[in-house]
């Protein structure tokens, strides 16, 4: 999601064209696998006091036990996120990210110091907005504090990002992106160079991810890092071989835990500005965030 650094970045196109015809996303139902359990999840349950009547219908804060705003500018891009409720809120079992033309408002939440966690798998199930010059994004970042350490050497994962419009190359509303980001120069904040890697996939049948709810996931482990989409995996990284890089790479070795992040920007160099074929206002809807860890082992067992 962190884009003002100038980076080395490769890029893979991913597209499951050839199983258009049997995918049906409807029927999706989101597994780990049975060596992991889940560990903490948000099901965007009623939390606290009625914030605002929004459609008509009650609308509260998001649990801030889990969540808090970030608020400003931020990056190059146009928006200014809040802690408006207008702009995040939980209603009808489900959280609401919106971003408005009036001021281009939106909202960003963060796990920060709060729901952060060492290894496992982190999943959400989204409805994403589309249009041009919306960038909606799902992802963690490392939390490196105590050891005085700062992006890019803690890391990050981007597990989602999705640029909208419709008439650039890959960026469109059918396309999602994941990437990692790291420090190949050092494990420091000296030397320090963003690197990433980024692979991109395209629904099967040429929908727009805005058309269903989809899983976005990563696995997360001590030597790889693997994202998909539902049932396809289309991102691979060894993280004890990083590439083009000084290894190992302590960033995701598990010295640090990582947190989540949600949020809708607008415009910016890689999305460009909205335009009059912008629908607004946009939301992100998320059914759920869940967050799996391997089970551990009991000796004699």
């Amino acid at each position: 999601m962190f884009h003002f650094i100038v980076s080395l970045l490769f890029i893979v196109v991913f597209n499951d064209i050839c199983f258009g015809a049997g995918w049906n996303p409807s029927n999706f139902s989101f597994n780990p696998g049975d060596n992991y359990e889940l560990v903490w999840q948000d099901e965007f349950e009623n939390v606290g006091p009625v914030r605002a009547i929004i459609n008509g219908q009650p609308a509260y804060a998001p649990n801030p036990k889990n969540w808090v705003h970030i608020v400003g500018h931020n990056n190059e891009s146009l928006q200014n996120f809040t802690d408006s409720i207008q702009n995040a809120y939980v209603q009808n079992g489900k959280l609401k990210i919106v971003a408005f033309k009036e001021g281009y408002t939106s909202g960003m939440l963060q796990s920060y110091n709060l729901q952060e966690f060492t290894f496992g798998t982190f999943a959400a199930k989204i409805r994403l907005p589309y249009g041009q010059g919306i960038v909606a994004a799902w992802w963690l970042l490392g939390n490196g504090d105590k050891y005085k350490l700062w992006w890019p050497t803690v890391g990050e994962i981007d597990i989602l990002e999705m640029v909208g419009g419709n008439t650039r190359t890959n960026l469109t509303d059918q396309y999602a992106h994941a990437t990692v980001h790291w420090n190949n120069q050092s494990n420091t904040m000296n030397p320090m160079y963003n690197k990433q890697l980024q692979f991109t996939w395209g629904t099967p049948d040429g929908s727009k991810l805005h058309d269903n709810s989809l899983v976005y996931w990563v696995e997360w482990t001590a030597t790889n890092i693997r994202m998909g989409i539902n049932e396809f995996n289309y991102f691979q990284l060894n993280t004890t071989s990083m590439p083009d890089s000084i290894n190992p790479v302590t960033a995701f070795t598990g010295k640090w835990p990582f947190f989540m992040l949600l949020d809708i920007s607008i415009g910016g160099i890689w999305a460009l500005p909205p335009d009059n074929t912008t629908v607004w206002p946009q939301e992100m809807v998320v059914d759920w965030v869940r967050v799996y860890q391997q089970k551990k082992t009991i000796i004699g067992k």
